[in-house]
């Protein structure tokens, strides 16, 4: 067991090496970035806070079709409720003038979104259980939906893929 017990001091010993190594490179960065002074005089980090969030180009909304969740098609053959669980996420930007404001662009998309999945998917009702149907026909509809966003005036493609399962 010396042997073990020689190679763990030895495994921890570098890792204590490595860890002093960072916290001096850290020390210099941080010593040589100029820092500024607020009126409260608090210094302030020469590189400006990155907030977590993504703004979008001028003009651009996104549409999260998560609203969409709980979709009921109909009865299917079985005399079962078919209620589908829709997710995905849209940009968009209208490509003319718009009377309506961003929250009215995105309810006017995810009308035509949910559309044109009951229009696509209510015939089909009897295979909704079946996942290679519900994938293609979602990667089917994702295209039409952004050709109908288009015919009324919209820029559109999806952020995030459109996925449709039964719930």
């Amino acid at each position: 067991m010396g042997f073990l017990d020689n190679f763990k001091q030895a495994m921890q010993n570098g890792a204590n090496a490595a860890n002093a190594h960072i916290e001096r490179e850290r020390a210099k960065q941080a010593a040589s970035a100029p820092t500024a002074r607020t009126a409260a005089g608090r210094p302030v980090s020469a590189r400006p806070a990155v907030s977590s969030r993504h703004t979008l180009p001028e003009g651009v909304i996104m549409v999260d079709l998560e609203k969409l969740s709980q979709m009921n098609l109909g009865v299917n053959a079985n005399g079962q409720q078919v209620i589908l669980n829709i997710r995905g996420t849209m940009r968009a930007k209208p490509m003319g003038q718009t009377s309506l404001d961003a929250d009215g662009q995105r309810e006017e998309i995810r009308a035509i979104a949910q559309s044109v999945i009951f229009r696509e998917l209510a015939p089909n009702i009897n295979s909704m259980s079946d996942v290679k149907f519900l994938m293609t026909s979602a990667n089917r509809i994702s295209k039409v939906i952004v050709e109908e966003v288009k015919g009324r005036g919209y820029q559109s493609i999806f952020q995030l893929p459109l996925i449709i399962r039964p719930l």
